[in-house]
């Protein structure tokens, strides 16, 4: 039998891969460029959060801090040692952080520069070592990765931003601070041999780059505003593989990327619609919804972390304190000594008392149907 599409058969695997990873992409581009655009006020704090939060653990991952999600709330909160430093880490993940919210709170969209900065000072990073050096050298590699994505940028080229994509992942692969390190060795004496030990290659700071990603896209007049990107540069892009498949991982990391802060904007209006019906007692001015806010899309709260953050006196974090448990939307937790907030989602004795009669309605309405039928079965047999 014949093939319907002779051409495509006749198509290399890879240009093919490339394709069907373009069209993913600009399907997943598309619908978080929709989601962006159409979020309110809450909404884009409660992503700006978490979007923040999810691009520094991205980064420190990317970096070769493995432990970075698992330590980061206790991290933050001061209550524990940073994520675990090893051989191939470049800098102390206390920069890498610090990099990351530094450059953030510059951002031209509000509520993510907000985010940004109220993190920057409430913030309990604890470092390892002193990281001065580590700091200003993370802070040159965000300046160099945005000098590259400008130069990579091709407004005009196309609607869609795959050719810049490319470009960039072709600049990057030929910079001396970008491009991925070789695999090196390590000679070990075992039982009176020298035997080489294969040990993996340093990470580069693709992380920097992840952060100046979304002007491509603004440019391709997909995404408004400039959003960083996290996990979308990898340095398997970077490298030559067979067949040319490096384009097709390139694209479909960016997809990744776009699908990943899609479902963090889809959290963001599950919680504010919550956040609505708790609050909607509360005045506009009141702090309990911005605390929240924070407690939800990024990390538990410290009471003197709260006082920093938000402006609120040593009294005013026990109101709010209250006010947040007795929603239920936040429970205090003790941990060393020191009481903090945690976000929560539980039910709380103050729902309204027909949700606990929910389930009886629908069997009393199925009721008075079957009696209906029964009275219009009862009328056609007397008819008949």
């Amino acid at each position: 039998m014949a093939s319907p599409d002779p051409w495509y058969d006749d198509e290399p695997p890879a240009l093919r891969e490339l394709g069907e990873a373009q069209a993913n992409c600009a399907l997943a581009l598309g619908r978080l460029g929709g989601l962006v655009s159409m979020l309110d006020s809450a909404e884009s704090r409660l992503f700006s959060y978490a979007l923040l939060r999810t691009t520094i653990i991205s980064a420190l991952a990317q970096a070769g801090f493995a432990d970075a999600a698992f330590r980061f709330n206790a991290w933050f909160g001061g209550l524990d040692r940073g994520p675990q430093e090893n051989a191939s880490s470049q800098w102390s993940a206390h920069a890498i952080a610090r990099a990351v919210v530094g450059e953030l709170s510059n951002h031209p969209w509000e509520p993510l520069a907000t985010a940004a900065q109220t993190v920057a000072v409430s913030a309990r990073f604890v470092s390892d070592r002193p990281d001065h050096l580590d700091l200003a050298a993370a802070s040159d590699a965000v300046d160099r990765a945005v000098a590259i994505v400008v130069q990579a940028d091709r407004p005009d080229e196309s609607p869609l931003p795959i050719k810049a994509l490319i470009a960039l992942n072709a600049l990057l692969a030929a910079d001396q601070m970008f491009a991925p390190l070789e695999q090196g060795a390590r000679m070990l004496g075992i039982s009176g041999r020298d035997i080489a030990v294969d040990q993996p290659a340093p990470p580069t700071p693709l992380w920097a780059v992840d952060l100046a990603l979304g002007s491509i896209l603004t440019s391709a007049g997909i995404l408004r505003p400039a959003l960083p990107m996290p996990g979308a540069i990898r340095a398997e892009a970077l490298r030559p593989a067979e067949g040319g498949r490096h384009d097709a991982i390139a694209v479909k990391a960016l997809e990744a990327s776009a699908v990943a802060m899609a479902g963090l904007i889809q959290d963001a209006r599950t919680a504010a619609s919550l956040m609505r019906a708790r609050f909607s007692h509360l005045r506009s001015s009141a702090r309990a919804p911005q605390v929240w806010m924070m407690l939800a899309g990024f990390a538990p709260l410290g009471l003197d972390q709260m006082t920093i953050a938000f402006g609120i006196s040593r009294r005013g974090t026990y109101a709010v304190s209250d006010a947040l448990t007795a929603s239920g939307l936040a429970e205090r937790v003790t941990e060393k000594g020191k009481v903090s907030l945690r976000a929560t989602m539980s039910p709380t004795a103050e729902e309204p008392a027909y949700a606990a009669e929910a389930p009886a309605l629908p069997a009393l309405a199925i009721a008075e149907f079957d009696a209906a039928m029964a009275e219009l079965d009862r009328l056609l047999s007397r008819s008949e």
